[in-house]
């Protein structure tokens, strides 16, 4: 006894901060949770890293590279000239039959006229694009748990409104079967309510069943059993999204991930464009060698030290129009992917459009289906007092219960509906509310 005084002084002095959170944060800690465990989203913040060591290997290009080369081979026939060496005729041999040959080559581009600058941009851009695709992925993710989230809150709801429409029929089952025993009633009507109490019970597994595959669905994204974690008083709640249309789609332009997908993909083919059309430029480059070889006059048997130093200027003269080709290609796919930011702006208005109106049109059957509560509760009171009274038929009570349950269920599924469309408003809008 003074435990469950305890408990109350406790719950009373914290209020629902210690034994409840609100829907919303519940759902923060899921996204979170979600985000944390994804496999799909450490695979691609491991690929991330990949774009770190492409601008590394792209820097190579501008330091020397050196190589190293050995060398032998065997000549022959070899040249050979008989000459008067001091008087006398000798066979001078002017190249050796075995050729030993070792070096250390450089090689140094001084100036390419830009074009590694500009790779390394488009590289900068696209590992950019990777991080945005990673984003998008924790925003895709974010609201389907959402959507996950509260269509188990809906399903729940709904589970009571059927076991409630079921425990109507067994009351009026009990005052069928008290008429019968007074003659009042046939036999058949106390089994049309044992068909209707079938029925009834049936929905209410067919609901349990739509609701474990929700919680199934949403424990496969957390990591974790979903079914212990989502609150007794949990509601269809949501309060984020802006009030009206023109607001949503201003911020929808700045943060919906999928256009900035689409910004960045334009400014990854903007970049190419400019490096095909930088394809004819000329390279200067530096190179420089430092070994030993034989075959130097007068002793050719003998290994002697040897250099190079030079400077390259390579300059495309003729490549078929490969670059100019290439250049148009990247010119098509960048005009083509600016049309797709166009269609994708489009859309969002049209999809903003339509959440807008499923909500007013949500709220004005609300009202309707709140009032309708009301009736149908009344009618059916009256029904019943009828059935009691022997003054009316299992036919208008069965027709009674079956107008309360229709009220209760789509007040609810107004309520879930407006909440989705509040859902898909903050998503295109581009809202991180976790």
């Amino acid at each position: 006894m003074k435990i469950n005084k305890i408990f109350i002084i406790v719950y009373l002095f914290f209020g629902s901060e210690v034994f409840a959170q609100s829907s919303e944060q519940v759902l923060s800690k899921f996204i979170n949770q979600a985000i944390d465990y994804s496999p799909r989203l450490k695979e691609q913040q491991q690929l991330l890293g990949v774009g770190d060591y492409r601008i590394k290997v792209q820097e190579t290009g501008l330091k020397p590279q050196l190589n190293g080369d050995v060398s032998y081979s065997r000549v022959d026939p070899i040249a050979k000239a008989t000459l008067p060496v001091n008087g006398e005729s000798r066979i001078i041999q002017f190249q050796p039959h075995n050729n030993y040959n070792a070096s250390v080559g450089a090689t140094y581009v001084i100036y390419d006229w830009g074009r590694f600058k500009e790779s390394v941009k488009k590289t900068v851009l696209e590992i950019q694009q990777h991080s945005g695709g990673i984003e998008t992925l924790k925003h895709t993710l974010a609201y389907q748990v959402s959507q996950l989230y509260y269509s188990i809150i809906y399903l729940r709801k709904a589970i009571v409104v059927q076991q409630d429409q079921v425990k109507l029929v067994q009351e009026n089952g009990k005052i069928i079967t008290d008429r019968i025993k007074s003659g009042d009633a046939l036999e058949y009507d106390a089994v049309q309510v044992q068909v209707r109490y079938k029925n009834a019970e049936m929905r209410v597994i067919d609901l349990q069943g739509q609701l474990e595959r929700q919680y199934i669905f949403l424990s496969s994204l957390i990591g974790s059993d979903a079914r212990k974690l989502i609150t007794a008083n949990a509601e269809l709640q949501f309060t984020y999204g802006k009030n009206d249309m023109q607001s949503a789609y201003n911020e929808a332009i700045v943060n919906n991930v999928d256009l900035k997908g689409l910004l960045i993909k334009e400014s990854v083919l903007a970049q190419e464009v400019k490096i095909s059309s930088m394809s004819s430029l000329p390279t200067l480059a530096a190179n420089a060698s430092l070994g030993v070889r034989n075959g130097y006059l007068p002793d050719i048997a003998i290994l002697r030290p040897n250099s190079l130093v030079g400077v390259k200027l390579s300059i495309p003269i003729y490549t078929g129009k490969r670059g100019e080709y290439n250049t148009q290609i990247a010119k098509i796919n960048l005009d083509a992917a600016k049309q797709g930011t166009e269609s994708q702006k489009i859309q969002i208005s049209r999809d903003l459009e339509n959440a807008y109106n499923d909500i007013k049109v949500a709220n004005q059957k609300k009202e309707l289906a709140t009032s309708n509560i009301f009736q149908a509760e009344y009618s059916l009171k009256l029904a019943k007092n009828r059935l009691v009274n022997g003054v009316s038929t299992p036919l208008e009570i069965q027709s009674a219960e079956t107008g309360l349950e229709e009220a209760k269920f789509n007040l609810l599924q107004y309520d879930y509906q407006a909440l989705l469309a509040k859902l898909e408003i903050s998503r295109l809008s581009g809202v991180k509310f976790w």
